[in-house]
């Protein structure tokens, strides 16, 4: 039975020895590396492994055996809904000795066949975005139209960002997940019911077709929304949002309203905080340490 759609990662593989055996009864640890949250399994008699309902983001993975060298994976990154392989070969020796293997590695996805693309957190913070609607961003993905009016995109309209078609399915056919809890609006035809906040989003993922059965009452597509948790280190956000038409707008006669637009001028500077200036967007300020 499954209770809600999973917007967290699984991690599945093999331990085995030199020779290719399985390693039964090896434990295996995953630490979140924001969070120091860790999670364990031990491998079967075959030396299967499979660590399911690992929050998205920066993890190590370390195995522990007797009569092998401790083996530590640093550099994995795991995405929304994403079901990654990561088979481990154990070299004989002291428990002691240890191998650390510090490259960042892509998993592949080899335990579901769905089809998606996943707009992660630099993507999120860094494009610029009319009205600061994350959503917006699932224009970015092959195969999937907006079919909105472009001066409804903001957060508060809930029923025109709700409009899109993926993959060539009907319009307002999709379901939106927002941790894993259905985010759909029972009001109107379909509508989007919360929209985050850019900067409480981490990434999300747009799945376009072949997803599995946890996924249903829709017949288009699926947008995955991972939220930002605390982590170990203190962070914030501010920003500005503003749009002054007397400093965006020409008053050359005969020009329309919406053709108007000229470089803005940038707001002042706050005295120790970087200001970066995107016309059309926020103006975040990073408070530096």
């Amino acid at each position: 039975m499954s209770f809600a759609q999973e917007f967290r990662a699984t991690i599945t593989g093999h331990v085995s020895d030199a020779s290719g055996a399985g390693v039964p009864n090896v434990p295996i640890q995953v630490r979140h590396t924001a969070t120091n949250e860790l999670t364990s399994a031990t491998t079967s008699p075959d030396g299967n492994y499979t660590i399911p309902f690992l929050r998205p983001g920066a993890v190590s993975v370390t195995v522990e055996a007797a009569g092998f060298k401790r083996f530590t994976q640093d550099g994995i990154t795991l995405r929304v809904g994403q079901s990654a392989a990561l088979n481990i070969v154990l070299e004989v020796g002291a428990v002691s000795d240890q191998i650390t293997v510090t490259d960042e590695i892509p998993l592949l996805e080899s335990a579901k066949a769905d089809r998606g693309t996943v707009i992660d957190s630099r993507s999120v913070q860094e494009f610029p975005l009319n009205a600061r609607n994350p959503f917006m961003l699932s224009m970015l993905v092959a195969g999937v139209q907006y079919n909105g009016n472009a001066i409804y995109q903001r957060p508060f309209d809930n029923g025109a960002i709700a409009d899109w078609s993926i993959n060539g399915s009907l319009n307002r056919n999709n379901e939106f997940l927002l941790d894993g809890a259905p985010n759909n609006a029972q009001a109107g035809g379909n509508n989007i019911a919360l929209v985050p906040s850019v900067d409480a989003v981490e990434e999300f993922k747009i799945q376009t077709n072949s997803y599995d059965a946890q996924y249903g009452k829709t017949g288009g597509g699926i947008i995955n929304v991972s939220l930002k948790s605390g982590t170990n280190d203190l962070h914030g956000t501010l920003y500005e949002f503003a749009r002054r038409n007397y400093r965006c707008r020409s008053n050359a006669p005969g020009v329309g309203r919406a053709q108007r637009h000229t470089p803005c001028v940038p707001p002042p500077r706050v005295p120790g905080m970087s200001i970066p200036f995107r016309r059309g967007s926020a103006w975040p300020a990073h408070i530096p340490d």
